[in-house]
């Protein structure tokens, strides 16, 4: 897997992506600051899935990302 990367070399293509050093804006009822989602830049905006797989709101600020691992 690659080295975690600054989040401004990060896709932009709606790719899905690991990000980290966030925080949640909206729809989470725990801790704000997730150590790791999995998200997408969509529509200016990171959106994440974190939790059973569904869109719980914009992840604001990463500060690095990932690609995702391979599939088995």
């Amino acid at each position: 897997m690659s080295e975690w990367q600054p989040i401004e070399t990060a896709p932009r293509d709606g790719s899905w992506v690991l990000l980290t050093g966030g925080d949640i804006d909206y729809g989470w009822d725990g801790e704000n600051k997730p150590p790791l989602v999995v998200g997408q830049y969509v529509n200016g905006g990171w959106q994440f899935a974190w939790y059973d797989s569904g869109y719980y709101g914009e992840y604001k600020h990463p500060s690095h990302w990932m690609p995702l691992p391979a599939a088995p």
